[in-house]
């Protein structure tokens, strides 16, 4: 898709474009139904209404490009939300994600109350990379339960739900989807909008977005982002911050890893393996990884670390490979 001045739509899943749809003016019927097709595919109850307690502003993030997006809401039996969306790995990313819970686990709590005033607090974390790769289903739940039996729960408190819209993970959910109930075909929709509705046409993003709650207001506010050119430059700004700062601590790593050893074809391709599931997740097969430790020259895998520092499009990678 494409915006009336010919520029590519931004992604749904850009975390300034996926903030807007979720936290800006009447974001609210967008949040609730996605976070009712997360639940509904876990068997959790569902919500009624919610209220966002952080609402989108453009200026928190203009000056900070390191600010970090959740969203925060409650709903009508005050258990808490927190929803977000990360595109790079980081460094004990499932602690930071249970420290963020314990915070506002603990925010709940005024001076002067008793424990029993805690409230459950639910974390839905999307990831565009791979986070449990022994775990081969793209939308898993935690909880904190007894080793010798699972179903005894510590407490019904703690609720986190990831979600890695990785392709090997996707393409797996979509075959699981034939046999699926409606809260999963719910999920589907909304997941394969936030991959992929800036490839869609119009026509295609009418189909999807038809019976599904929510999509239609969700798209019409992807379509309001995107005419929005100031939006637009900062998210693409934030977008490639992000990722020239962790590809810069990726490869440090590995120039770090290379010392005491032969510079040269093996630290390049080990280099590109680590930093394509980084830069292009969703073209991140292991057929692709395959191609890139088959090349011998060096100087091929040197033009391909380039193109990559230079966020080329991945058909321009592909041609290289």
């Amino acid at each position: 898709m494409y915006t009336s001045s010919g520029k590519p739509f931004l992604p749904a899943a850009s975390d300034i474009v996926f903030q807007y749809i979720f936290s800006s003016a009447r974001s609210e019927e967008c949040l609730l139904h996605f976070i009712n097709a997360v639940r509904m595919s876990a068997g959790r109850p569902l919500a009624k209404k919610v209220e966002i307690r952080n609402p989108f502003n453009l200026k928190d993030y203009e000056s900070d490009k390191k600010t970090i997006l959740d969203i925060k809401a409650t709903d009508e039996m005050d258990r808490t939300y927190d929803v977000e969306i990360q595109t790079a790995n980081e460094q004990a990313f499932p602690e930071r994600m249970l420290y963020y819970w314990a915070q506002l686990f603990a925010d709940r709590l005024s001076s002067g109350d008793g424990y029993e005033q805690l409230r459950p607090v639910v974390s839905i974390v999307l990831t565009r990379f791979p986070l449990f790769r022994e775990l081969e289903d793209l939308h898993n739940v935690f909880n904190i339960a007894a080793e010798k039996d699972p179903k005894v729960l510590l407490t019904r408190h703690f609720e986190m739900h990831t979600l890695e819209l990785t392709k090997p993970k996707w393409d797996r959910f979509m075959e699981q989807i034939a046999a699926a109930q409606e809260g999963q075909k719910n999920l589907r929709n909304w997941i394969d909008f936030l991959l992929h509705s800036n490839q869609k046409t119009e026509a295609e993003m009418e189909t999807l977005t038809c019976n599904t709650p929510g999509l239609d207001l969700a798209y019409q506010k992807l379509v309001e982002v995107n005419s929005d050119e100031r939006m637009r430059e900062l998210a693409w700004a934030r977008e490639k911050a992000a990722r020239d700062e962790h590809g810069r601590l990726l490869f440090a790593r590995e120039e770090g890893r290379a010392e005491g050893r032969a510079e040269g074809r093996a630290f390049l391709s080990q280099s590109l393996q680590r930093m394509l599931p980084l830069f292009y997740p969703e073209f991140t097969t292991q057929e692709i990884l395959e191609r890139i430790r088959n090349i011998e020259e060096t100087e091929r895998l040197q033009e391909i670390m380039n193109a990559m520092i230079e966020q080329k499009p991945f058909e321009e990678i592909a041609k290289l490979l």
